[in-house]
């Protein structure tokens, strides 16, 4: 039971690694991102190969994922296929900016990355879709903590608190309260020291849900960069949501 159970978790991280890289890729390269056996990745292709959800690059050596893969999520949220409205605006602001594009959804106590564009700037933040962040601490997690009830934030502050040996990482709710207040009243959240270190995080809330839960986009990048370009990222992404989410909003109404 162990092993089908390691082989389902490898198959979904071997999507995830091509959503990331978004190309073709060889055996080896994958063995080596994903620490896998080579032998093992082999045999785990060439079975995906074979049900249909891999297909070969040119050479016959490297691979692929089909287009099955993506109908197969496409029925539980149109709003995330390749094509909606949603993933053309991170493409623009990946273009815009050169930062790293976020998408995320709360999870529990964590916040999780539904798809990433990736930066295509030299010095660029590694991070890949499924990735989890603390709601409490990082940037993403705060912008969609500012849409849940107070009660609830407590609780999570408690348990936060009360699971740590020492003082290190201790939350002040009052701290948070007022932080998650200026979120709400500016409509968007910078954070120049991150779970990431070095690095910084523009984010806003969008004018959608995704299965009755909360959406935030974020540009991240180092935090020097964010710092200088702070408010031209909230402006780009205060427009880009202005133009593909506001008026598909009005015509749902």
């Amino acid at each position: 039971m162990a092993r089908v159970v390691k082989s389902a978790v490898r198959v979904l991280e071997v999507l995830e690694l091509f959503d990331r890289l978004q190309r073709e890729a060889s055996v080896g390269e994958i063995a080596r991102e994903l620490g896998y056996p080579v032998s093992s990745t082999s045999m785990l292709l060439g079975n995906l190969l074979e049900r249909g959800y891999m297909r070969h690059g040119p050479d016959q050596r490297t691979y692929f994922p089909t287009p099955r893969v993506t109908v197969l999520g496409a029925w539980i949220e149109p709003l995330l296929t390749p094509h909606a409205e949603v993933m053309r605006m991170m493409s623009e602001l990946g273009e815009a900016t050169g930062e790293t594009i976020i998408l995320a959804a709360p999870t529990r106590d964590q916040a999780q990355y539904l798809h990433v564009v990736p930066a295509t700037t030299t010095m660029r933040m590694h991070v890949g879709p499924g990735t989890m962040r603390p709601l409490l601490a990082s940037g993403l997690g705060r912008t969609l903590l500012s849409t849940m009830p107070e009660e609830r934030i407590r609780h999570m502050v408690m348990r936060h608190n009360n699971g740590l040996v020492a003082d290190e990482g201790h939350i002040s709710l009052a701290a948070l309260q007022r932080e998650l207040s200026t979120i709400r009243a500016r409509g968007y959240s910078i954070v120049l020291r991150g779970v990431t270190p070095g690095a910084g995080l523009v984010s806003m809330l969008l004018p959608m849900e995704l299965g009755g839960l909360p959406l935030a986009m974020g540009i991240g990048g180092w935090a020097r960069e964010m710092r200088s370009r702070q408010q031209e990222y909230v402006t780009l992404l205060r427009d880009a949501i202005d133009r593909h989410m506001r008026p598909h909003m009005r015509s749902a109404a």
